[in-house]
């Protein structure tokens, strides 16, 4: 069964969107934003892009100032939001709004090529609440899947030259975000288009012609993008920090983790952890169940193959990359595609469509209401400080109290297990290394280099973090690195608070040393 929705015109097909729009943005405003409108103080690894904006808005540059192993697409746009709008903590949660906002308009535009448009609201409200309204994480993993969702709703409705070039440079744009999302999502296009071939029997000329053009407009778009990192640090250099680096160091950290779920599995964590235990389960399920729909239904001119077999081969790809090293963030973000479809497959079965619209309706306005509330009562306090007022725990509001009346805005700091502080107390970090870890990923000369421009640079506070005190975890082989620098701390630096979780900041003792 296909809706072809094209009939649609003028407000009768709007007004659907913009309710949904209106409404997506309601919700993510309330998860986003506190009492009097002040932003809650977000976690995660979008931090660390956070930090690395700041950075460069004090003109230092990528790869070279400080270390980066990611595109530099996530960190250029999180410069450009706060060069525009000012170095303020709401600037990052508005971001965040915008591209769940952005997601949903997709998601939603998506989902109506293949099914009805009350369907493809429903397929939207579960992946804004269930999927994205839990992360609430604006990295490069969201920004690179966002680009590759928009390469397959560019090449949904037809496949032409015109459209694979468009799909070519979105491809492009994912990869300058993260690049292993981009590439899985090039690939998955190739094979995609291998097998069209397959099935429409068209010339070998033609598919070498779509191939061909996919993949030079691909990379063309990228070294376009990535043209000024390559003219200033080199491409062998680039390709170190993108490629050689992260699958040497950064990838065996997600090795040994059962799943990488939010929290250890037991009977007793089951309930809170079993909404992401079904995301683990169903996407496998649903990929493999439509793909093989797709190849039931080749024969079909009825079916809508060309749609249903191109979000299938995209989704089970970004399934297939991060499979490799998964947690459940990067599996939420790289959801999309098996959220639309798990909708799809139950508006196709019509003895029980209708309650389970209902069901998952009902349980989307559950969750979404529990969300709310659960983020303003565990969110509860207000504090003033450089990068604007914001909302947070009152485990947060201690220590960001406490740096607030010791510390001000630009003076040099080393948060070492996170970077969190940096934007909302406008602190700045002098140092290559944006955080450590006892794990192989922190290098033995980045340690050495590490202690040598502390003992230069006037570092009067270090925050210290329990986890970097416990050496490796059990689960993995690696050599502890920061016994160095753990010495040159307590032999040049003082305790001088104790937080209640056990974390701790330390005072320099006397002043940096001259070279």
């Amino acid at each position: 069964m296909r809706h072809d929705n094209r009939r649609d015109t003028g407000k009768a097909a709007r007004w659907p969107l913009l309710l949904l729009l209106a409404g997506a943005g309601i919700y993510l405003y309330l998860n986003l934003f506190g009492s009097h409108h002040t932003p809650f103080l977000l976690a995660g690894d979008q931090v660390y892009f956070w930090m690395d904006a700041q950075r460069m808005l004090d003109g230092e540059r990528i790869y070279r100032d400080f270390l980066q192993f990611t595109p530099p697409g996530t960190d250029l746009l999180y410069f450009a939001l706060f060069k525009l709008f000012g170095l303020h903590t709401a600037v990052a949660n508005a971001a965040v709004l915008a591209l769940g906002v952005a997601f949903c308009w997709l998601c939603f535009s998506i989902a109506s090529e293949i099914m009805e448009r009350r369907s493809a609201l429903l397929a939207t409200a579960l992946f804004l609440v269930l999927i994205y309204g839990q992360a609430l994480n604006g990295t490069h993993h969201w920004f690179s899947v966002l680009a590759i969702m928009g390469a397959v709703r560019a090449a949904m409705a037809k496949i032409t030259a015109g459209r694979i070039a468009v799909a070519g440079v979105l491809l492009g744009v994912a990869s300058f975000f993260n690049q292993t999302h981009g590439t899985a999502g090039l690939v998955a296009f190739a094979i995609f288009l291998l097998w069209r071939h397959s099935r429409t029997k068209q010339s070998s000329l033609h598919l070498l012609r779509d191939q061909a053009l996919l993949l030079s407009v691909s990379m063309a778009a990228l070294l376009l993008l990535n043209a000024h990192s390559i003219a200033a640090i080199g491409l062998r250099q680039l390709w170190y920090f993108q490629v050689t680096y992260p699958e040497k160091y950064i990838a065996p950290l997600s090795q040994g983790q059962l799943l990488g779920l939010p929290g250890p599995l037991s009977w007793r964590t089951l309930p809170r952890l079993s909404p992401y235990l079904a995301v683990y389960l169903l996407l496998p399920i649903v990929y493999v169940g439509t793909l093989w729909q797709c190849w039931r239904q080749r024969n079909n001119p009825l079916f809508a193959w060309d749609r249903v077999a191109l979000l299938s081969t995209v989704g089970l790809f970004l399934l297939m990359e991060v499979a490799l090293s998964l947690n459940w963030l990067r599996l939420y973000a790289v959801s999309i595609p098996g959220i639309i479809l798990l909708i799809w497959t139950f508006e196709r079965l019509p003895k029980i469509r209708h309650y389970t619209t209902v069901l998952v309706w009902i349980a989307v306005i559950c969750l979404a209401v529990r969300q709310t509330v659960s983020r303003h009562v565990k969110q509860p306090l207000r504090i003033q400080l450089p990068g604007g007022a914001i909302t947070t725990t009152p485990e947060k509001y201690e220590k960001l109290h406490w740096l607030a009346l010791h510390t001000r805005p630009g003076e040099p700091f080393f948060d070492a297990g996170s970077p969190g502080l940096y934007l909302p107390l406008h602190l700045r970090n002098p140092l290559y290394l944006d955080t450590l870890s006892p794990a192989d990923a922190t290098r033995p000369q980045q340690i050495e280099q590490l202690i040598e421009q502390i003992k230069r640079t006037p570092v009067q506070f270090i925050f210290w973090t329990p986890h970097l005190d416990s050496g490796c975890d059990p689960a993995r082989r690696c050599e502890d690195r920061l016994t160095p620098f753990r010495d040159y701390l307590h032999s040049h630096y003082a305790r001088v608070q104790v937080f209640s979780d056990g974390e701790t900041v330390w005072q320099r003792v006397g002043k940096a040393e001259e070279y």
